[in-house]
């Protein structure tokens, strides 16, 4: 049992280090000192949005912590192994939705002119400013990913 308890702590903590923050001020480790392009443009409309919580985090803990709980059913083999196996099932799910609605997060849809009159629209969770139209904003990209920040 106490072997069963240790691997969860250690699947907890392995899926909390697996946040990354969607907010335009927050960036990960390997985003420092690298260079980046740059495109500047005017918010010509913001919109709240919701940006969707994680579920595999979730369901993975959840699949672990119900099989722990479902094996302990029975001394039978059998027995056991049917109660791990549904008991991963239903620890899944129900660790998927909570994960979905703990990391489920507040979100802004920009829509921006940009310089080359060209117009884009990015989502990015609320961070510290507050995006307003008319602001001059400047677009960052790292892997595939577009931050949008003020540049006044």
């Amino acid at each position: 049992m106490k072997k069963i308890t240790n691997l969860i702590i250690i699947l907890v903590l392995l899926s909390g280090c697996a946040y990354s923050s969607l907010q335009p001020e927050t960036y990960s480790r390997d985003a420092a000192q690298e260079m980046r392009n740059v495109l500047y443009g005017e918010v010509v409309k913001v919109r709240t949005v919701n940006i969707e919580g994680d579920l595999k985090s979730g369901s993975l803990v959840g699949g672990v912590v119900g099989a722990a709980a479902g094996s302990g059913v029975s001394d039978g083999e059998i027995e056991s192994s049917i109660g791990a196996t549904l008991g991963a099932a239903v620890g899944s799910a129900l660790g998927s939705k909570v994960s979905q609605k703990i990391t489920k997060k507040e979100g802004v849809q920009l829509t921006i002119n940009l310089d080359d009159n060209r117009t884009v629209s990015v989502v990015q969770e609320v961070g510290e400013y507050q995006f307003k139209i008319g602001d001059l904003v400047e677009l960052i990209t790292i892997d595939g990913k577009t931050r949008v920040a003020s540049s006044q």
